[in-house]
């Protein structure tokens, strides 16, 4: 069977598949599919009337069968002959489709969307609130007191229970507004030609039929069937995971799997290019798919998919029953709910039995019966016990953490998320945006016989070139601005600088970009990547060194060029030599019209090297010449550098023969150029803030296993030159296939086609897989060569070991991972997918604000224990100051009004003041809380009772005393006294008990900001939240108490001087009590939560964390670290398996579909 030329065909694979449904077209029969076939088979359209299947002889069918198997039956639309594909979508390669059938797809196929969950609506978010189990026992007790006739107190309640749930809301729902402001400033357009004209549109508006334009750094808004391609190559990152930009043609391909058996990772750079080749192809080589970024090249597609239909569609589809779990903090205020409801619901049982039973507690001035005031004396008592402000102090701290939060850049869209990250025990990390910076950076320069250091940051051409001691690798004696000057003035590195621009296409340019800073969008000039990472790279260095490409386009016109190959390991260009002498190539350019450029691996350049210029004399390279120069690309190949090699070759006139054989031999060499991805300067510090927290990190990469080593080593994730480091790094092939078997057996069960002994087996099994999982993620702390879906094997192991686990990603395949962990964080640049399963997003895409948030969940939760403590105190001592005067035949010290009262004033804005509390010190050199530890530790109940107590017997003593005074009667009830006069002198008692609660537990306040620190070591005022409170708190009550209509509600009085000075006397005793109690507790070392060791950095690596944060008093040193793998499209040579010197490696890198294709921005 004859085979339409171009046309390459390959297995394809069950991994690799569209549902018919999804196909952009209906599902063919049997017999339209063998005509489809044959056609893209053969090139000759056939039918039933021109080739009836009958009339096929059995030899035609078992071949025809065979194409069969290569055909994808599943994607049609790419993999049809490309007529019939523009027939079926009524389109062009050349016009494209009209503007009518543009509306009608439209119409058919609704817009380029990605289907969401709708946001939830504000009343929605609003009834979540109430799912709360504080919040259900208050809704309880404002029933029970609106039946009663108590509406003043069920009243009360319903203000704080809906001001709390629209507090929730509001915040909650503010996340999600801010997740749609940064999905819209995220949005795409896409160049389409429609009527025969391009025009530029919103990316949604795209429809199957619709021909696009393509050019490095675009985004891809559907899937595309190419149609013409120049070079072009896309990053696909976001849908398979892997970093190298994929080739792109117009040819037809199906996906293939590696069949050969897996080896290790090579140990040097070339047999790892060579290795790539062979691994699994994900994706069709002529399709270019949603969410993917063109990273070079140009082209032409017709969109074939769209939406939900596309590659990215299918796979957002299947995220769906993972779950992540309550939140810790959730879980232990619903143990903590529970358990003070049935302990106030025991209580109050007990006292109304008790009182209507012995006749005691009640008012015999009342016209009630007996039993309704008991009832309504039992129902004060449970709404005493239950702290009403809780509820709304943990959704005022946790909302206030979202904001504090918000402003370190990490945007958290569920309340409970912001305490989970304080409980966070382990973060596993992606290197590729996270740890590094994007940006690839030329570091070193190379010519025979000298190395230079190139300094600066990211894309903005500051920096200095000046030459360094290629042995020591230290600065050579002068001043580093004059010899920068001398390198520019003598033009040596100008060929190397200049070499490596011409043959290169990436783009760096100063441009207006639009941000978003407080909600508020401006324009900012900032320098713009795009294009090939490591050429970004060269344009950059280059620049460095004044030159610029369209001032070099004077002297050279680029004629012709040979793309880079993974076989060939480079690419070259060829360019015509203006008339105009004395360019930078210098005597290299005599007598030549035409200059060959190529640009490579160092191993493939240097071996097709005749020559080499020095001293702008072109010599003659022997083979010792050769050694050398690879001598110096092991040199920096072995700091994990990204190193290239450039050389030359004239022409005197146009070859006929411009092929790679000619352009790319007999080569003049220039030098070398050595780039990495520098590690973000706050990652070190980062790192080993966790560390010393308590806080294990992970590193999550697609690295090669002595690479991620590398990187590990240096951002100090590992100990430098620890032996145990090999033990603790491991390659993820392994591992993935335990996660498989442990995939397919679980499914297995939840099927429930496993039965009686075959079940008992698998679950034995699953079982001692999960054992043995476990065993590996327990010495892990470097996952190298990891895949995606790696992610979930390894969250579920730490979650099955008692892990809080925190798990980055970006990606569409990181999703399921993200909704697995307990604190999923996506990447601000990452995909719409990933974000949308996170729980938190960081916009600066960096390690250390992960830390910073687990900082302040920590405070998070200590503030909420403080306030817990504080609250439940106050509340406790209320229970027994009624229960107790009950016990001893007194009528209640409070009345139902008054307990509400004073549940509002003393815990609503102290306890708000206390969860706006700032963090203690020294907070992160504690531990994480174990899951199982209860919100409330030995030292909390410790403390709840001392002050129970003490509280308890001083507001009792003082309201005896108050009768006494008011009424001569230790009881209140004087015999001798008319009715209103003993009801008087109660009220008056009543009136001095709440004034003493009141200032009594405002001045406690103060000390509850600390459990072990003194107040006046935090500072007395430095809470100026607690100031506003303590204010407005002593302002209300006094109002209350001296106002004449509102005394009368609240059943208060004004006092004399002498029931002032009882009261103001006893305020501050359980403060003082408070504080010596701390004193015996530091000095005991009762409740000490046990401290992490501190990290004992060594010298060199404190000089290192200076020079990052700028306070080195030294020159300007380049921060530089080592490399990520290879750059496969430029042929990148490497040796990672040395580790590299600390002195002159501090950076670690990063590959991602931004280093390849993406805008990358860098501020000026």
């Amino acid at each position: 069977m004859s085979e339409t030329p171009g046309i390459k065909r390959t297995k394809s694979s069950p991994s690799d598949s569209y549902s018919l449904r999804h196909s952009g077209g209906r599902a063919m029969s049997t017999k339209n599919l063998f005509f489809a076939v044959h056609e893209w088979a053969t090139g000759t359209a056939v039918s039933e009337e021109t080739m009836p299947l009958k009339s096929l002889s059995t030899e035609e069918m078992r071949a025809l069968k065979e194409e069969m198997k290569n055909y994808d039956i599943s994607n049609p639309l790419a993999q049809k002959p490309l007529h019939m594909v523009l027939s079926e979508l009524k389109t062009s390669t050349e016009h494209g489709i009209s503007s009518a059938r543009a509306q009608e797809a439209l119409d058919i196929h609704g817009k380029n969307e990605l289907d969401s969950d709708p946001p939830p609506h504000f009343c929605m978010l609003f009834a979540e609130q109430f799912n709360d189990i504080l919040v259900i026992m208050l809704i309880g007790a404002c029933i029970v007191s609106l039946s009663l006739g108590q509406y003043a107190a069920g009243t009360t309640i319903v203000i704080i229970v809906m001001f709390n749930a629209i507090l929730g809301a509001i915040q909650e729902h503010g996340a999600g507004a801010a997740m749609d402001a940064l999905a819209a400033l995220q949005s795409s357009t896409a160049s389409v030609i429609r009527d025969g004209n391009l025009q530029k549109i919103d990316g949604s508006l795209v429809v199957p039929g619709d021909l696009v334009v393509f050019n490095t750094g675009d985004s891809v808004v559907a899937d595309t069937r190419m149609t013409e391609v120049q070079d072009l190559e896309a990053n696909e990152a976001s849908l398979t995971g892997e970093s190298e930009s994929v080739r792109k043609q117009v040819e037809v391909s199906v996906p293939k799997k590696n069949n050969k058996k897996e080896t290790s990772a090579p140990s040097d750079a070339e047999a790892k290019e060579e290795g790539k080749e062979e691994e699994e192809q994900l994706t069709l080589s002529n399709v270019v798919y949603m969410g993917t970024e063109v990273t070079n090249g140009k082209g032409k597609g017709i969109v074939i998919h769209t939406g939900m239909t596309t590659k990215m569609g299918l796979l957002a589809e299947r995220l769906k029953n993972v779950d992540a779990g309550a939140s810790p903090l959730k879980g232990k205020l619903g143990k903590l709910g529970v358990r003070l409801g049935l302990a106030s619901l025991s209580v109050s049982i007990i006292i109304f039995i008790v009182g209507v039973s012995t006749g005691r507690g009640g008012d015999p001035t009342s016209g009630d019966p007996l039993w309704l005031q008991m009832l309504l004396i039992a129902v004060s008592l449970t709404v005493a016990a239950v702290p009403e402000g809780l509820p709304v102090c943990v959704t005022l701290c946790l909302a206030n953490g979202m904001q504090n939060m918000t402003k370190k850049q990490a945007l958290v869209r569920k309340l409970a998320s912001v305490e989970t990250l304080g409980s966070t025990t382990i973060i596993c990390t992606d290197k590729t945006g996270t740890l590094t910076c994007g940006k690839m950076t030329t570091v070193r320069m190379w010519t025979p016989g000298q190395l230079y250091k190139v300094t600066g940051q990211g894309y903005n051409p500051e920096g200095a070139v000046f030459p360094v001691d290629e042995k020591t690798q230290s600065d050579i004696p002068g001043n580093a601005s004059e010899l920068y000057e001398q390198v520019k003035k003598s033009g040596v590195l100008k060929p190397v600088a200049g070499a490596f621009l011409l043959c290169s296409d990436a783009s760096v340019e100063l441009d207006d970009v639009e941000i978003k800073e407080g909600g508020v969008s401006k324009t900012v000039k900032q320098w713009v990547g795009k294009g090939n990472a490591t050429e970004r790279a060269l344009v950059v260095g280059a620049r460095k060194l004044g030159l610029e490409r369209k001032e070099l386009y004077s002297d050279f016109k680029e004629v012709a060029q040979n793309p880079f190959s993974s076989k060939r390991k480079m690419m070259s260009v060829l360019l015509q030599v203006s008339e105009a002498k004395g360019n930078m190539f210098g005597t290299m350019t005599n007598n030549t019209e035409y200059v060959a450029i190529a640009k490579g691996a160092p191993n493939r350049i240097i071996g097709r090297c005749s020559h080499y210029f020095q001293d702008g004399k072109v010599i003659p390279m022997s083979e010792e010449d050769k050694k050398n120069a690879l001598n110096s690309v092991n040199m920096l190949s072995s700091q994990a550098l990204r190193v290239l090699a450039v050389g030359i070759r004239g022409f005197p006139d146009h070859p006929d023969d411009t092929s790679d054989m000619v352009l790319e031999n007999h080569l003049v060499f220039l030098g070398l150029n050595a780039a990495i991805d520098p590690e973000r300067p706050e990652v070190t510090v980062a790192i080993a803030k966790a560390k010393g927290a308590g806080v294990e990190t992970v590193m999550i990469t697609g690295d090669y296993l002595a690479t991620a080593r590398a990187i590990a080593e240096n951002i100090g994730l590992l100990e430098k030159g620890n032996p145990k480091n090999e033990e603790m790094v491991m390659d993820c092939k392994g591992l993935r296939k335990l996660g498989t078997d442990i995939t397919n057996l679980e499914k297995a069960l939840r099927e429930g086609g496993l039965i009686g002994g075959k079940r008992k087996d698998a679950e034995r099994r699953l079982g001692d897989m999960h054992v043995e999982v476990d065993e590996i993620t327990k010495r892990t702390k470097v996952y190298a060569r990891a895949e995606p879906f790696d992610k979930i094997t390894i969250v579920e192991s730490y979650k099955r070991q008692g892990h809080v686990a925190c798990m980055t990603g970006d990606g569409v395949n990181d999703a399921a991972a993200l909704q697995g962990a307990n604190i999923g964080v996506a990447m601000g640049s990452g995909t719409d997918v990933a974000k949308g399963a996170a729980d938190m997003v960081l916009l600066d895409d960096s390690f250390a604000t992960i830390v910073a948030a687990i900082e302040e969940g920590r405070k998070i939760y200590a503030n909420i224990t403080k306030f817990v403590f504080f609250l439940l105190s106050t509340n406790v001592a209320e229970v027994f100051l009624i229960l107790i005067a009950l016990l001893m035949g007194l009528q209640s010290p409070l009345a139902p009004i008054q307990i509400l009262w004073l549940n509002l004033c003393t815990d609503g804005a102290p306890a708000v003041a206390l969860a706006l509390e700032r963090a203690e010190p020294g907070i992160m050199d504690e531990g994480p809380r174990p899951l199982t530890e209860p919100i409330l530790e030995k030292i909390q109940l410790t403390g709840i009772t001392i002050q129970t107590f003490f509280e308890t017997a001083f507001c009792l003593i003082t309201y005896i005393v108050g009768l006494l005074w008011n009424t001569e009667s230790w009881n209140g009830n004087n015999p001798h006294r008319t009715d209103d006069e003993n009801k008087s002198g109660i009220r008056r008692a009543q009136t001095m008990v709440i004034y003493l609660i009141v200032f009594l537990e405002l001045l406690r306040a103060y000390t509850s900001r600390a459990l072990r620190t003194s107040v006046f070591s935090m500072g007395v005022f430095s809470n100026t939240a607690m100031q506003y409170a303590v204010f407005v708190s002593v302002g209300a009550t006094l109002f209350v108490g001296n106002v004449p209509v509102i005394q009368e509600i609240f059943s208060m009085t004004y006092l004399s001087g002498r029931e002032w000075g009882l009261v103001l006397g006893l305020t501050p005793i359980c403060a003082i009590i408070d504080e010596i109690t701390k004193v015996v507790y530091r000095a005991t070392g009762f409740g000490e939560r046990p401290k992490i060791a501190k990290l004992e950095l060594n010298k060199q690596l404190s000089i290192e964390i200076k020079e990052r944060l700028g306070e080195s008093g030294g020159g300007s040193v380049p921060l530089e670290v080592i490399g990520n793998n290879e750059n496969r499209s430029q042929g990148v040579s490497r040796s990672p398996t040395v580790a590299p010197d600390v002195d002159t490696i501090r950076r670690s890198t990063r590959e991602t579909r931004k280093d390849s294709g993406g805008e990358i921005v860098d501020n000026v």
